[in-house]
């Protein structure tokens, strides 16, 4: 019966949680973070994104709903600089971003369409040739940006916080990249993001450190609850049977045997 119950679950376990064919775009909720240390040469860093409340940008080609977020960055001197964006989780591009430059104020920029890291879902050799608009507010300065991207392989990317099935986005689409992002939908953002010099020489690594992504943690939480409603069944149905065969109803049970003739004298 353990076998059984073993062979069931294990089936369960298979069914609930398939290999990924690509990876799907995350579901941002209030209270999600990333925590990231940032090497480039000799000056470490730590970065972290938040995730805030959501609201809707009307900007001049349409309405975006979009998660305010700040990106904190603290270098090892203790030293922080804090920039404020609303970002879409449906591709991870940015509308718009707020950066306070100290003495000269504070500069606010939009993106319409909104400046996409992504185009779900992700699979190897996926491509996308996008462009957008950006705007300095309160000024008239415009600025056009066309950009582009391919996907070069699904991997195992292994990372402080973890192992992630990751796909790799690399800019531009052809030639010496300039970035590579390893993004995971399990953690509900990239776990690693390289930039390179245009003669391929490595120039930052950012790594994830730390997270939290409510999404990721809801979705294992209902397989482990499926697991465990499917082994109460079993369970059951184990005990069902077993007190059957014990108690089974009179009349049921085979006569006993004959008593033969004593010997003649």
């Amino acid at each position: 019966m353990a076998l059984v119950l073993a062979m069931v679950l294990s089936s369960f376990v298979l069914i609930a949680r398939p290999v990924a064919a690509a990876q799907n775009h995350p579901t941002w909720t209030q209270g999600d973070f990333w925590v990231y240390t940032r090497t480039a040469g000799s000056a470490t860093s730590t970065i972290r994104i938040d995730v805030y409340e959501k609201s809707t940008l009307t900007l001049p080609l349409g309405s975006y709903d979009l998660w305010h977020i700040t990106t904190t960055t603290t270098d090892s001197n203790g030293n922080s600089a804090v920039v404020h964006s609303w970002v879409q989780d449906s591709n991870l591009g940015t509308a718009k971003t707020t950066i306070n430059l100290g003495g000269f104020g504070t500069v606010t920029v939009t993106y319409d369409p909104p400046l996409a890291d992504a185009v779900f879902p992700l699979s190897a050799g996926a491509s996308w040739s996008l462009s957008t608009t950006l705007r300095v507010v309160n000024t008239t300065f415009t600025f056009p940006i066309a950009y582009t991207a391919a996907v070069t392989t699904e991997q195992s990317t292994s990372v402080i916080a973890g192992s992630f099935n990751v796909a790799v986005i690399s800019r531009p689409a052809a030639g010496s990249p300039t970035s590579k992002d390893h993004y995971s939908d399990s953690a509900g953002n990239h776990v690693r993001r390289e930039s390179y010099a245009p003669n391929g020489t490595k120039t930052s690594d950012q790594q994830l450190t730390s997270y939290r992504y409510q999404a990721g943690t809801f979705s294992l939480i209902l397989i482990g609850l499926g697991v465990a409603i499917v082994a109460a069944i079993v369970i059951a149905a184990l005990v069902v049977t077993r007190r059957r065969r014990r108690a089974r109803p009179p009349g049921t049970y085979p006569p006993p045997p004959e008593t033969p003739p004593p010997p003649s004298s």
